[in-house]
């Protein structure tokens, strides 16, 4: 079975290739079943609301502004001060109908058809672009409040279609600038009766319940010396 998902995976990112005349974006993190990365909350719960984005930011924002903050509560209101001008391509809820999979599971989030952008090639102002995914338990990322958790990962860059158009794939496999990397064990995609291990991209809490949680173990501390 787990062949078989690798070899359907294969199959319709072949497909959006060979039926594409432009570069294509799409929400997939459907490999192979066991060892897949999945999409976590703060708690590592599986998520089966949200949603997950891949896009780009428009070419005045300077990143470097989320990548450098020293901080998970600086980075996300970093994130945040620049969402208005993230460039949404495509977006799905985590837990929505798989057709690999063949039905619904928590963690993934796997698209059937894949959104072009048009064909990027010399002279085209999104050459060379970087291509970052967002993750949040907001409903969309417009929707998304400063109070919301966040992940935040950087997919790739928009390459030339000469001589031929690109797929660029949401899979969170890369580090997370923005959350961690953490494990499940379970049967999360529904392949057999056995449990496997996975790999989970967990969101980051929201900065209130961060600084309560530090104010909280601070209380407790102090409580202990004394």
């Amino acid at each position: 079975m787990k062949n078989k998902i690798a070899i359907l995976s294969a199959i319709t990112l072949m497909g959006v290739t060979a039926t594409s005349n432009a570069a294509t974006f799409i929400i997939s993190n459907v490999v192979n079943g066991p060892g897949d990365t999945l999409y976590a909350d703060a708690d590592n719960n599986l998520m089966t609301s949200g949603t997950v984005s891949i896009g780009y930011f428009n070419p005045e924002i300077d990143v470097t502004s989320i990548t450098n903050a020293a901080t998970d509560a600086a980075k996300i209101a970093a994130l945040y001060a620049v969402l208005g001008s993230f460039v949404e391509v495509t977006s799905l809820a985590p837990g929505s109908p798989s057709a690999t999979l063949g039905g619904s599971f928590a963690g993934y989030a796997e698209q059937e058809t894949a959104t072009s952008i048009g064909t990027i090639t010399t002279g085209n102002s999104l050459l060379g672009r970087s291509i970052y995914s967002i993750i949040t338990n907001a409903s969309s990322v417009a929707s998304a409040t400063a109070s919301s958790q966040f992940a935040f990962l950087l997919i790739g860059t928009i390459a030339d279609d000469n001589p031929v158009e690109n797929t660029y794939t949401s899979n969170p496999v890369n580090a997370p600038i923005i959350g961690s990397l953490d494990s499940y064990t379970g049967n999360a995609s529904g392949i057999g009766t056995e449990e496997d291990v996975y790999v989970t991209l967990k969101m980051v809490p929201e900065p209130t319940t961060t600084l309560l949680g530090a104010i909280g173990a601070l209380g407790l501390l102090r409580r202990r010396r004394n």
